[in-house]
C-alpha cells in the first residue's frame, strides 16, 4: 500500500509540474505575441511617417519632370535639354514653370561656355603656336567672352520678365542675345582652316562649341515658345507688335529722345574730330576711339572728316555709346587690308569691328 501511495503522489506532483509549465508556456507565448504586435505597430507608424515626405518628394519630382519634359519638347534637341537639366544636382527638383526651366538651361549654358574658355586658354598656353593659330584662338576667347555676356544679359531680362518692359520688347531682347550667342560659336570655328596644322584645334574645340551652340538653341526655342504663348494670351498679334516697336516719327520706340534728335539733326556737334589731313583732334579713327571714355552712359560722337583712312578700327566692348559721323559714304572711306594670306582671320579682317584688342600679338 505504501508503494502505491508513493506512485500516486509522484503522478500528482508530475501533473502539477506539467500544469505549471503549460501555464508558463502560455504566458510566454502571449508575451511574445504581444511584443510582436507592438513592434509591428511601431514599425508601421515609423514607416508611415517616413513615407509621407518621400511621397511628397516623389510627387514634387514628378511634377517638375513633367514641366521639364513639356518645355524641352519645343526645342531642337529635346533629349539634351531634358537629360542635362535632370542630371544636374538639385536643378530639376523645384521646377514650377517654363521660366524656371529656361533659367536652368541658361545656367548650364554658362557653365559650358566657361569650360570652353578654359579649353581655349589651355591651347593658348602651348609653345610654338603660329601667328595665325594665336590670332584664331584669341578670336575664340573674344567670342566666348561675348557669349557669356549675352547669356548673362538674357538671364537678367528673364529675371525681370514680365514686370518691367512690354512682352514684345522682352521677347526681342532675349531672342537677339541668344541668337548672337549661337553665332559666336560659328565665328570661333571659322578662324581655323581645314589644313592639317590647324585641324587639331578644330578637333579640340568642335565638341564643346557644338555643345554650347545646342544649349543656346534649346534656351532660345523655349524663350520663343514662352513669350509667343504669353503674347498670344495677352492679345499681342504680330501687327500690334510692329505698331508698338515703331513710333510716329518712324524710329523704334526703344530709341531715346536724345538719339532721335541726333539722327534727325542736319548737323551733329561732335565730341572729337578725326581728320586724315591733320585738321582734327586725331589723324586716325583708332586714336579717336582709344581716347573715348570707357563705359560712357551718354553718346560720344566722333566725326570722321572726308578722307581715306587705311586702318582696321577696333572698338573694344568697354567703349560704349560711340557714334561715328562721316562726311558721306563716298567722301569718308575706311579701308583695311588684313587677309588670310598675312595670317589674319576673317574675324580680324573687319574694317570696323567691335571686339577686344589681342594682347601679345
Amino acid at each position: 500500500m505504501s508503494h502505491i501511495a508513493e506512485i500516486l503522489s509522484s503522478i500528482s506532483n508530475t501533473g502539477k509540474r506539467i500544469s505549471t509549465a503549460a501555464r508558463n508556456n502560455r504566458k510566454l507565448s502571449l508575451f511574445l505575441l504581444f511584443s510582436f504586435l507592438l513592434a509591428a505597430i511601431i514599425i508601421a507608424c515609423v514607416s508611415g511617417l517616413a513615407a509621407s515626405p518621400k511621397n511628397s518628394d516623389d510627387n514634387s519630382n514628378s511634377t517638375s519632370h513633367a514641366i521639364l519634359r513639356s518645355s524641352c519638347s519645343s526645342t531642337q534637341y529635346p533629349d539634351l535639354c531634358f537629360s542635362s537639366i535632370a542630371a544636374a544636382p538639385g536643378m530639376a527638383a523645384n521646377l514650377t514653370s517654363p521660366k524656371d526651366v529656361i533659367d536652368a538651361s541658361l545656367n548650364l549654358t554658362i557653365t559650358a561656355a566657361e569650360r570652353t574658355n578654359f579649353t581655349i586658354e589651355r591651347l593658348l598656353s602651348q609653345q610654338g603656336l603660329t601667328l595665325r593659330e594665336k590670332t584664331a584662338l584669341y578670336d575664340c576667347l573674344v567670342d566666348v567672352d561675348l557669349t557669356l555676356e549675352e547669356l548673362h544679359e538674357t538671364k537678367e531680362d528673364l529675371k525681370m520678365y514680365p514686370q518691367k518692359k512690354s512682352l514684345p520688347l522682352y521677347a526681342d531682347h532675349m531672342k537677339i542675345f541668344l541668337s548672337a550667342a549661337m553665332t559666336n560659336q560659328y565665328s570661333c570655328m571659322d578662324g581655323f582652316s581645314h589644313k592639317k596644322y590647324e585641324r587639331k584645334f578644330r578637333e579640340e574645340l568642335i565638341n564643346s562649341l557644338t555643345h554650347v551652340h545646342q544649349l543656346c538653341s534649346n534656351s532660345l526655342a523655349m524663350i520663343c515658345n514662352m513669350t509667343d504663348t504669353d503674347m498670344m494670351n495677352a492679345g499681342n498679334t504680330g501687327e500690334r507688335r510692329l505698331e508698338e516697336q515703331v513710333a510716329e516719327d518712324g524710329f523704334p520706340t526703344w530709341l531715346s529722345a536724345g538719339d532721335r534728335r541726333l539722327l534727325q539733326a542736319s548737323m551733329v556737334m561732335p565730341n572729337v574730330v578725326a581728320a586724315a589731313d591733320g585738321s582734327g583732334d586725331y589723324r586716325t579713327v583708332s586714336e579717336a576711339v582709344a581716347a573715348a571714355p570707357t563705359k560712357s552712359s551718354s553718346r560720344y560722337v566722333i566725326r570722321i572728316k572726308a578722307g581715306v583712312y587705311r586702318e582696321n578700327v577696333e572698338v573694344p566692348k568697354t567703349k560704349t555709346n560711340l557714334m561715328f559721323v562721316g562726311d558721306g559714304r563716298k567722301n569718308t572711306i575706311i579701308t583695311g587690308n588684313r587677309n588670310v594670306q598675312d595670317g589674319s582671320t576673317t574675324f580680324q579682317s573687319a574694317t570696323v569691328g567691335t571686339f577686344s584688342n589681342l594682347p601679345g600679338i
